[in-house]
C-alpha cells in the first residue's frame, strides 16, 4: 500500500512539473497572455487538487501498512483506514463541484467581455472610446 501511495505521488508529480515546464517554455515563446499558458496551468491546478484528494483518501491505509510491518496497529487505525479508503467518491465529487464552478464563472466571465481581454489593453481601448472626436463635445465654443 505504501509502494502504490508513492508511486501515484511520484507520478503526480512528474506529471505537474511536465506540465509546468511546458507552460513555462510556451510563455516564454508567446508572451504572458497566451492562451495555451493560461490553459496549462488551469489543468496543473486542477491535477494538484486530484493529488491532494487521493492523499487525503490513502494516508490511513499507508499509516496502517507501515504500522503493521512494526506490530500490529490499534484497532483507532484500522478505523480510519477504512473510513478514508472509501470516502473516494465523496472527494471526487467536491472535485467535479469545483471544476464546474470554475467553468460557470469562466463562462460568465467571457460573457462580460472581459476574460479574454487583457486590463491593460481593456483600459487603453476604453480611455479612447471616452474621448470625443474634435468638434463634437459638449462644451465646444461656437
Amino acid at each position: 500500500m505504501i509502494g502504490v501511495l508513492v508511486m501515484n505521488a511520484s507520478l503526480y508529480s512528474v506529471t505537474y512539473w511536465y506540465i509546468l515546464k511546458a507552460g513555462r517554455r510556451i510563455q516564454g515563446a508567446l508572451g504572458k497572455e497566451a492562451a495555451s499558458t493560461r490553459a496549462a496551468h488551469r489543468s496543473s491546478k486542477t491535477l494538484m487538487l486530484f493529488v491532494a484528494a487521493f492523499a487525503f483518501q490513502w494516508w490511513a491505509a499507508a499509516l496502517l501498512g507501515a504500522w503493521q510491518l512494526i506490530t500490529t496497529p490499534p484497532f483507532l487505525i484500522f478505523l480510519g483506514a477504512a473510513t478514508f479508503s472509501n470516502i473516494g467518491g465523496i472527494l471526487n465529487g467536491s472535485i467535479y463541484v469545483i471544476i464546474q464552478r470554475k467553468r460557470v464563472q469562466e463562462k460568465q466571465a467571457a460573457n462580460e467581455g472581459t476574460a479574454s481581454v487583457p486590463r491593460q489593453v481593456a483600459l487603453t481601448v476604453n480611455s479612447f472610446k471616452q474621448a470625443p472626436p474634435n468638434g463634437s463635445g459638449k462644451n465646444d465654443k461656437k
